[in-house]
């Protein structure tokens, strides 16, 4: 029978990549659904909204055109 023995090195360094990896993960959930999303406004909903009720509004910049 051959003897196998996992190097402790190794498994760290593959542990620490998992726990960086998971908490990125996580970070980025919260950082999308968390509490700073609650203050987001829908700006394409809001224009559609515009388009429905009639209000005469600008789709170009002026102020990029140039005459």
């Amino acid at each position: 029978m051959t003897e196998t023995t996992i190097d402790p090195q190794l498994v760290f360094f593959i542990g620490g990549l998992v726990v960086i990896t998971l908490a990125s993960i996580t970070y980025g959930i919260y950082l999308t659904f968390g509490g700073g999303s609650k203050q987001l406004r829908d700006t394409i909903d809001e224009h559609a909204k515009m388009h429905e009720l009639g209000i005469a509004h600008g789709h170009g910049n002026s102020r990029l055109r140039k005459d």
